[in-house]
């Protein structure tokens, strides 16, 4: 679970601005939101509302910036483009980036904090976080690392110190060398870089999941999500189903299928998907296992007039319900496992309707695992018998054009309310200003 968020001379965000998804005393509904995480409690639902340009995106952007600097291990394979600092202020630009999260894992809360410049990580650490003060798993500042050494395999501290000082260079980050490296050294280190490499995923509006036919013909239980769902979307799909043939080499030669059978060879059993935003490209998966290679196709069924099964290719439905047979795996994760999903725009083509049916089924689940995280423009989300006031997050900016966040929460709101009303009004801000437009001669 994601506790708080925390970015500071990033994109927008100019001073330290807090994210967080701690519940507040004055909301009270919908109990069955709250997790414990250890000393902790988390909510598993969050929406963040704001105007165009506000810094809604730019938060999942530094989420995300902070997982591909875990995951890449060094500063310099990220392309930032530019200087990631606040533009708005002439002295940021000479001031590092600050990221900072506190999560819960593996039983354990982190708090990992890093400072950096496109070039270096200028300040790292990992706490272990303890209802009454936190304990330092590794820390690095002005080109020195400390080991707390009561959370290493004992024995090896002395080799742990020679090594990280001719090792970790100043562009790379510890916490993947460590967890990736030396887990079983440092088990504690492991969990904390395991929830960044397989807890923690973002959906931004050009991520494509492209498993959605191996996981459909491999997994009865999300077959029986995905066809009970959509059906109720009203979507005139009947149900998805999975053509799986056996290529033949020779008839695909000079295409690119050929490129998928190699990489299906080399990774045998692991099916592989496109990354092409090309809808047909994405119902497609190849998997080499008994020694063949085989395709698995999906295909969207419907009824005609008779009632009877009419195929057809992914590419002949509409945008929107290829979005939300995208959702379809990030529902069930939700649903199923102990993960994190925090998605940029999420009604991004989809009819409110149809959006605001899906969030209800996971606001009303008893049982769902994961926590869930959005941006928005949606008002009509904004229902308190779907969402507590202290999960709805406004971003709105200041003077000095820097990105503030808050929650509704903030406000002194009747359970009885139409927040979506007072939202509409300009009642907790999170809005355009538009110009008069009388004033524009219109």
């Amino acid at each position: 679970m994601l506790l708080r968020l925390i970015i500071e001379n990033f994109a927008s965000f100019k001073d330290a601005v807090e994210f967080n998804t701690f519940p507040s005393s004055k909301s009270q509904s919908h109990e069955s939101h709250k997790v414990a995480c250890g000393h902790a409690t988390a909510l598993r639902m969050s929406a963040i509302y704001g105007a165009n340009g506000a810094g809604k995106s730019n938060l999942l952007q530094a989420l995300n910036c902070l997982k591909m600097l875990v995951e890449a291990e060094t500063v310099r394979e990220i392309n930032f483009f530019d200087n990631p600092t606040f533009r708005f202020d002439a002295q940021c630009a000479y001031k590092p980036s600050g990221l900072a999260i506190e999560f819960f894992s593996n039983g354990n809360v982190f708090y990992y904090q890093i400072e950096f410049t496109p070039q270096e990580i200028r300040y790292e650490e990992l706490l272990l976080s303890k209802k009454s003060r936190d304990l330092m798993l590794f820390k690095r500042e002005n080109g020195e690392i400390s080991i707390n050494p009561d959370y290493i395999a004992k024995g090896i501290e002395a080799q742990f110190r020679d090594a990280l000082k001719r090792i970790v260079r100043p562009d790379m980050l510890l916490l993947p060398y460590l967890g990736k490296y030396y887990a079983e050294e440092s088990p504690l280190v492991g969990d904390a870089y395991s929830w960044f490499d397989e807890k923690l995923q973002l959906v931004l509006p050009a991520s494509v999941h492209g498993f959605v036919p191996h996981m459909l013909d491999t997994d009865a239980d999300f077959s029986a999500l995905v066809n009970s769902t959509l059906p109720e979307l009203k979507t005139g799909i009947d149900k998805l189903a999975v053509k799986k043939e056996l290529i033949a080499e020779e008839d695909v030669k000079g295409t690119k299928l050929m490129r998928l059978i190699k990489s299906a060879k080399e990774h045998p059993g692991e099916p592989q998907a496109t990354v092409s935003r090309n809808a047909s490209d994405n119902a497609i998966n190849v998997i080499y296992e008994d020694g063949n290679v085989y395709m698995k196709t999906l295909v969207a069924v419907h009824k005609d007039l008779d009632g009877a099964d009419v195929e057809m290719p992914l590419r002949d439905e509409s945008d929107g319900t290829r979005r939300l047979i995208e959702y379809m795996p990030l529902l069930y994760a939700i649903i199923q496992k102990d993960m994190v999903y925090m998605v940029d725009e999420i009604e991004r083509s989809i009819h409110p309707i149809m959006i605001k049916d899906i969030v209800r089924k996971l606001s009303e689940s008893k049982t769902a695992k994961g926590q869930l995280i959005f941006t928005t423009h949606e008002s009509g989300l904004l229902d308190q018998k779907i969402f507590r006031p202290d999960e709805i997050w406004f971003a709105q900016k200041d003077a000095e054009q820097a990105t503030q966040l808050y929650p509704l929460s903030d406000f002194n709101i009747h359970n009885t309310a139409n927040i979506e009303n007072g939202y509409l009004n300009g009642r907790y801000g999170g809005i355009p200003f538009l110009s008069n437009l009388k004033d524009l001669h219109w």
